[in-house]
């Protein structure tokens, strides 16, 4: 089962030329039995454009996660650098 939290949003428009303001959604994925854990992504919108990127099963623990949205969130990460933010955070 897939499910999305929106966990905040950052207004970006004082660094672009047009309004920009992105929201950030906590993606989980719950395994079931024999498995049944969590894996948890990252996904960031557009809210102008519906620009979106998503990563899943970044990894199984809260608190990482966590700290990786508050990253983005405070750092003002747009979908198109989601990818190399996380891959240089893991």
């Amino acid at each position: 089962m897939k499910r999305q939290i929106l966990l905040g949003e950052s207004d970006l428009t004082e660094l672009a030329v047009r309004p920009i303001t992105c929201q950030y959604y906590l993606l989980i994925r719950t395994l079931l039995p024999p498995l049944n854990y969590e894996s948890y992504g990252i996904g960031i919108v557009i809210s102008q454009t519906g620009e979106r990127e998503e990563i899943w099963d970044i990894t199984t623990r809260s608190e990482r996660i966590e700290e990786l949205a508050n990253r983005l969130i405070c750092g003002g990460v747009t979908p198109c650098a989601l990818r190399d933010v996380v891959e240089e955070w893991l």
